[in-house]
Formats: structure tokens, sequence, C-alpha cells
């Protein structure tokens, strides 16, 4: 997790400060072609790896060279295919947007060969997820994100548009496949071993239909946004639906990590919901004090940081940071059910989640505009996450209620403070975003955190505490034990 987490730290930041110069230099309707375009790619490749990666990791025999190179050979086989199909239908997918140019049909069509990258890199990728050895990992994502943003960048002031996104991909790709290989090499070939092949796509594809379902909820921005309110509305809600879900990018060092933890305590179910409920309270912790920041500084903060041109996307950002605690609680107990092969309930939940996200689009969008994605996403999050709890266990979503409960005073309370605040300075017509921004963050951060230490149970402080105490004492050991440094006296050696 720590390898993983210091990777995420560094590629926030460098995609944030990539994603503000892209924003800056690009407008939303060329984000959004781009996620069109995304759009129709994936259209075909919905069963991405078949679940093949989790199905392997969670195998309790090590996968051998066979096993890798068959796995190699069905996800080569549907990639092809994919490849083949976009190339025919692009002209006809296009077709359904009447606002984007000409050029989106060899946009998608070139988009289609960056999916042998993540075809070539999946052997590697399954051996050290298994192992536990995240540490290559995570440098050729780090580098990877690095480079994805600078050629982006690069290109986007060269003026090549919606194409530097293609290009920084490539880039990206090709380097994290190189580091992730030379960490795990394997034999790269083609099995045609029609029997074991039967029996691994049985086994995988219980893993891959929940994420088949969670697949088909994410197209509402796309599919139905796209079609039925042009690009630019893509394109703030794609940077509002960035900005909302910011710190699941590092929640997501813990969540990728929590699969194969979760696997391995699946013996001791006692141990597990302990586990799980732990991940949960410090996870929405982190979730909560975002959404309260984004509802209480939101709009200087998109003014400050993307610039005037963005604000209509400001409701959209403020409705989705809603849904941010049940994302991660879908995040962390969806795996919890896959880690115990309770995929098929799992099924059931994210088809619901699927159903009510896509309806309720669909309607909305024709009435309130754009607006009715966020809606849309806050509802059918709502109906997931409670779902996931009730079903996974017996007396498990009152116990996440009783731990967690505490941090809905804390963040409505911390809100109030900071946008009372904030309102105070807009009145001022001579205030600054960055005067809004800072007069409204610092309340609320100052009184969240003051919240957190009274309310929360005396167990988590004191985990708190825990951690904190060392880091303290080794401070004030350095300090005591430090030498008397030369410039006290008066003069400097060569060596200060």
């Amino acid at each position: 997790m720590r390898d993983m987490f210091v990777r995420q730290i560094f590629a926030t930041a460098v995609s944030f400060g990539g994603s503000v110069v892209l924003a800056r230099v690009l407008n939303p309707s060329e984000f959004g072609t781009y996620a069109i375009a995304t759009f129709a790619v994936n259209i075909f490749m919905v069963l991405g790896d078949l679940g093949l990666g989790a199905a392997f990791i969670q195998n309790s025999k090590s996968p051998d060279d066979k096993y890798l190179q068959i796995s190699f050979t069905i996800q080569l086989v549907l990639v092809t295919t994919v490849v083949a199909l976009t190339w025919m239908l692009a002209p006809w997918i296009v077709g359904f947007y009447s606002s984007v140019s000409p050029q989106t049909v060899w946009l998608i069509r070139v988009m289609s060969f960056l999916l042998y990258l993540p075809v070539l890199r999946s052997g590697s990728t399954i051996q050290l997820e298994r192992s536990l050895r995240y540490r290559p990992i995570a440098w050729s994502e780090g580098i990877g994100i690095s480079l994805y943003q600078i050629i982006a960048v690069i290109c986007a002031l060269k003026g090549l548009g919606v194409w530097s996104f293609v290009f920084a991909t490539l880039v990206s790709g090709l380097t994290g496949l190189v580091i992730v290989y030379r960490s795990a090499p394997w034999p790269v070939g083609l099995c045609f071993d029609w029997c074991e092949i039967r029996r691994v796509l049985r086994q995988g594809i219980s893993f891959q239909s929940a994420a088949l379902l969670d697949v088909f909820s994410q197209w509402a921005i796309p599919a139905i946004a796209g079609t039925l309110a042009g690009p630019t509305a893509v394109g703030y809600l794609g940077l509002a639906l960035a900005n909302a879900k910011r710190p699941l990018f590092l929640a997501e060092s813990v969540t990728r990590v929590s699969f194969p933890h979760f696997s391995r305590l699946r013996t001791d179910i006692g141990e597990l919901h302990n586990a799980i409920n732990d991940y949960l309270v410090g996870l929405l912790w982190v979730m909560f004090a975002w959404t309260g920041l984004l509802w209480t500084s939101g709009s200087p903060l998109v003014m400050l940081i993307y610039s005037a041109k963005w604000l209509p996307a400001v409701p959209a950002l403020l409705i989705f940071a809603v849904a941010l605690p049940m994302d991660i609680i879908i995040w962390t107990v969806g795996l919890s059910y896959r880690a115990l092969n309770r995929n098929w309930s799992a099924v059931k939940i994210f088809a619901a989640r699927t159903a009510v996200n896509l309806g309720i689009s669909a309607l909305l969008v024709h009435r309130i505009g754009f607006l009715g994605i966020p809606v849309a996403y806050v509802a059918a999050n709502t109906v997931c996450a409670i779902l996931l709890l009730y079903n996974f266990a017996p007396g498990f979503f009152s116990r996440m209620i009783r731990s967690a409960g505490w941090l809905v005073p804390c963040v409505v309370s911390a809100s109030l403070c900071g946008r009372l605040a904030s309102d105070l300075v807009a009145g001022d017509a001579t205030a600054t975003a960055i005067q809004r921004l800072i007069l409204g963050a610092l309340p609320f951060s100052a009184v969240y955190l003051l919240g957190s230490f009274v309310l929360a149970p005396a167990g988590y402080r004191a985990k708190f505490l825990s951690l904190v105490r060392p880091l303290f004492s080794a401070q004030r050991k350095h300090v005591f034990n430090m030498p008397p440094r030369a410039e006290s006296f008066g003069y400097t050696t060569s060596e200060d």
C-alpha cells in the first residue's frame, strides 16, 4: 500500500497539473469529443480482460507460463475482434452524434489499436499483483502517468487538439509495458489448449460480470448526455466527475491491494469484517472531507484553477461530490464480495445500480439538461451502497452506521461554517477567487478536524494517536540528540 500510495500522490499531483494546463488550452468540446471516441472504442471492450486477472490472483496455485499464454491468447483474440469491429462500425457510431467533427471517425479507429497495450502488459501484471510486488507496478504507472501528462500538454500547446490524448496514451503505455515486463518477464506466445481455455473462461466470467455492469453504468455521460446535450456538455460533466472523484485516485492505492488482502482473510470471517470496517471508516473520513470542501469552495476553486469558461460545470461537480462516500463503499464492499467468491450476488446489485442510473439519466436529461446525469448517479450509487452493505452479512449495515455515523455531523457543521465565511467574503465585489477559497476552506478544515477528534469513537482516536506518536517521538529524539550547530556561536564551518 505504501508503494502504491506514494505513486498515487505523485501521479495525482502530475495529473492535476497537466489537467489544469489542458483545460486552459483545449475547449470543453475537445474534451467531450475525446470522451465520446473513448466510449465508442470501449463499446466493444465491455468484457475487459474477461476477469482472468482476478481469477489468477485468487487461485491457490500460481499460474505457470502455459496459463499466462492462455490468458494472452484469449485477450488477443478478443482485442483483434474489437479492432476489426471498430474500423467497420466507426462511421455508423459517429452518426449518432450530430455535433462532432468528421475526424472523430479516424480518431476512434486509431484509438482502437491502443487496446493491444494492456493485453501485452497483463501477464507481467498478474504475476506482480499475485505476489504483492507492487513496487514495479507503482514505478510503471507513476512514470506512465507523468509521460502522459507531459506529452499531452506539449502536443496541445503545439495545436494538435484532441489528438494530443492519443499520442500521450501511446508513449505512456509503451513505457509502462517495458517497466513491468522487465520486472516480471514471461514467454509471450499463443496457446490454443481449448479444454483449458474453456475452464479459464468459466472461472473468469464470474469475476467480470459485476465489472461489466459497472461499465454499462458509466455509459450515461457519453451515450445519453453526448447524444442529447452534445460534446460540450460531455466536457463539463467529465471535468465535474473527475474532480468530484479526485480522492478516489488516492483511495485506489488502498483498494487495489485490499482484494488480495481480503482474499487471504476469507477463512477468518470475523477478522475480514473488522478489516473491511476499518478500511471503510478511514476512507470515508477522507471522502466526506473532500465532499464538504467542494460544497464550501467549489466555485472559487474551479474559477481559480480552470478559468471562468468551466464555471457551468460547478453545479454538476457539487452533485457528483454527494455520491463520493457511496463510491468508496461500492469500491471496498464490492471487492469484499469478489474476495469471498460471491460474484453473482454482487452482479444482481450492480444490475440494479445500472438500471437506476441509465433509466433516471435518460428521463432527466430531457427535462433538466445535463444535470440529470449527476442526479441519477447519486440516486443509483445510494441504492447500490445500501444493498451491498445490507446483503454482505447480517448486522453489517447497522455496524457501519454505528462506526461511521459520527462523520455526518462533522461534515455538516464544517460545511456550514466554511460556506458562511465564504459567502461573507463573496458579498465584497472586490474579493478574488483565491480569497474566497482560502476563507472558505480554512474554517471548514478547522471545524472538520476538531469535530472529528471530539466525535470519533475512542478506539479510532487511539489508532490515530498510535500512528502519529512515533513520528513526534522520533522528531524529539532527533532534536535532543543533535550536536550544537556552529552558527549558534556566530560563525559557519565548511561543513555547514
